[in-house]
């Protein structure tokens, strides 16, 4: 496995009304060139619920890895909501 330093997370987050499987492609095609891949797998019951789970998976990634990628809205993720 890479070097902390080097190595990158992506978290990959669905839409509404799909789940996870969308982006096993792009998940297949990211970790075999050596990203530490993770796909969101939202319960899409209320919006509450979707980003507590987006959250919890972001914050995952930032705690295990030195430089994780993440696009959204905001570049570090907030409080872990408990």
């Amino acid at each position: 496995m890479a070097a902390h330093s080097t190595l990158k997370s992506i978290v990959l987050v669905h839409g509404g009304f799909v789940d996870g499987s969308g982006w096993e492609g792009v998940y297949d095609i990211l970790n075999s060139d050596g990203y530490d891949v993770t796909i969101v797998q939202n319960p899409t019951v209320t919006l509450e619920d979707d980003v507590t789970v987006t959250t919890c998976a972001i914050a995952a990634a930032w705690f295990w890895l030195a430089t994780p990628t993440v696009t959204s809205s905001s570049p570090r993720p907030g409080p872990i909501p408990r």
